[in-house]
Parts: structure tokens; C-alpha cells; sequence
């Protein structure tokens, strides 16, 4: 299966942490020049995730995965749903909003328009329905209450500094602390990167009050939807910056060529 990656770059080396195990074709849209997506407007970000959909499709991708949000908006569109790769929305409904426990969530975005994607997350929500055990939760929370807190800039830090950087550590566990004063029961990252810092975000909450859905889960959703026909793996990379400033990207070159067994072919566009 020949599958598209849009990203501005920590949204792939997140991916790519089990994309790896799959013999699929991965056909990648590396918009660096906009890195981070999330510090930018989000009309000029949709409209250059679909410069990289279109793209894509040009090469061949059969599917592509986009930005969390901007996957709930492009499905939302009938053409969308031929071409979107629906990993982030299911997500969502099998696991985030399946095993709610009082209908509070917490949506963790880059964006600073929390009206945005607060819309965007109740228009979703339409497509689903209660299980038995939440109907039977008499302060069940439906339509959900959403509490929306933005990292902004601070999200470049993530590549900038790396995950294990104490910084990095301390001002993500400032942004969680809103979510545990609100008392949510299910915090939902908006931004792919944020499942490189999996280890702290688990530590930060209890599982029994607030539920964090880690990378494994994220990987289930893309086994369940991936073809099983036979493919073999391959990555090749389009890049808007110098190639060679990509290849400075270790770790994500070291994934993509699962310890250089596979080579990897890097193209400039643009």
C-alpha cells in the first residue's frame, strides 16, 4: 500500500516510531519551511496540507495522513473521505471517546484558535453514540465538555531541545497541570508530536482518573486500517528546505531506513 505523510517534521518521526514494522510504501511531504504547523494560521495551514495532498496524489500515495485537526476537517468533506487516511479519527472514536469516563476531555493543541478546533471536535462528535456503560454514568457529560489548552510556540522546543531535555520537561508538565485542575478523564493530543513525550504525559496523569491513549494505541488504529496486501517497504521523502538539512535529522533518518537496511531516496520540491 503506497501510503502519504503530510508534516512539518516532529509529526513524522513520531509516525515512523511503528510505521517501520509495516511493509507498506511511505511517500512523504516534508514541509520544513512551515515547521511548526501549529504557530501558523490555520487557513494558511489547510491550504498548504492540501498543496502536499495534491502532490501526493500525484506520485501515487492511495492514502494520506495529514495533521490530527486537519484530518476531522478534510473528512468532513465528501472528497476527503476517498484520500484521508482515517487514523487520528479513529483514534478518537474507538478509544478517547469510547472509554471516557464522565464526557471531560482534554484536547492538548498547538494551535492557539482553541474555537477552532473546539468546533471542529463537536462537529466530529456527531458520529457517535454512547455505549451502554456510559449511558448508564448519570453525570455522563453528552454533547462532551472539551477544555482546550494551546502550547503554541513552545511546541518547537519538542525538536529543538529533544524530548529528554528538562526544559522541555518542565513547561510540558505546566500545560498539563491545567488538565488535572479541570478534572478531565481523557486527554487527546492534537499534534501527533506530542506521542514522542508519551513517557511523561503517562507519568503525569493516574490512568483511573485521567486516561492518556499512548502510541500502541495509535498503532492498533493503523494496523486496523492499513491494507494487507502484499507491499514492500520503501520511504522516499520530498523536502521544501536543502536535502542535506534534512539528513541532519539522525533519529528520523535512522527509522525511515530501519537501520539503513533500506535506502531512502530524498527529493527537493518547490
Amino acid at each position: 500500500m503506497k501510503i502519504g505523510i503530510v508534516s512539518s517534521g516532529n509529526e513524522t518521526l513520531a509516525l515512523f516510531k511503528f510505521l517501520t514494522r509495516y511493509e507498506h510504501a511511505y511517500l512523504v511531504y516534508h514541509d520544513q519551511m512551515h515547521f511548526p504547523f501549529g504557530t501558523k494560521d490555520v487557513d494558511f495551514v489547510l491550504t498548504e496540507i492540501k498543496k502536499g495532498i495534491w502532490f501526493l496524489r500525484d506520485q501515487g500515495a492511495e492514502q494520506i495522513i495529514v495533521d490530527p485537526l486537519f484530518e476531522l476537517v478534510l473528512l468532513q468533506e465528501e472528497e476527503g473521505k476517498d484520500y484521508i487516511f482515517p487514523l487520528f479519527s479513529t483514534y478518537l472514536l474507538q478509544y478517547c471517546f469510547a472509554y471516557s469516563l464522565v464526557g471531560k476531555l482534554g484536547i492538548f493543541s498547538d494551535f492557539a484558535t482553541k474555537d477552532y478546533v473546539q468546533q471542529v471536535l463537536a462537529q466530529f462528535e456527531k458520529q457517535y453514540q454512547l455505549s451502554e456503560a456510559q449511558q448508564s454514568v448519570a453525570k455522563f457529560s453528552f454533547p462532551f465538555q472539551y477544555r482546550v489548552k494551546s502550547a503554541g510556540p513552545r511546541t518547537a522546543g519538542i525538536a529543538g531541545l529533544g524530548v529528554h531535555n528538562p526544559y522541555v520537561i518542565r513547561t510540558l508538565k505546566h500545560d498539563l497541570r491545567y488538565f488535572k485542575d479541570a478534572y478531565v478523564d481523557t486527554l487527546i493530543p492534537m499534534s501527533y508530536q506530542y506521542f514522542r513525550m508519551q513517557r511523561t504525559l503517562k507519568a503525569f496523569f493516574t490512568f483511573n482518573k485521567t486516561r492518556f491513549h499512548d502510541l500502541s494505541v495509535l498503532e492498533s488504529c493503523f494496523t486496523s486500517l492499513s491494507s494487507t496486501k502484499e507491499s514492500s517497504y520503501a520511504v522516499q521523502v520530498w523536502t521544501n528546505q536543502n536535502p542535506k538539512f534534512l539528513l541532519q535529522e539522525k533519529e528520523l533518518i535512522r527509522l525511515m531506513e530501519r537501520g539503513k537496511q533500506v535506502p531512502m531516496l530524498i527529493e527537493k520540491f518547490g
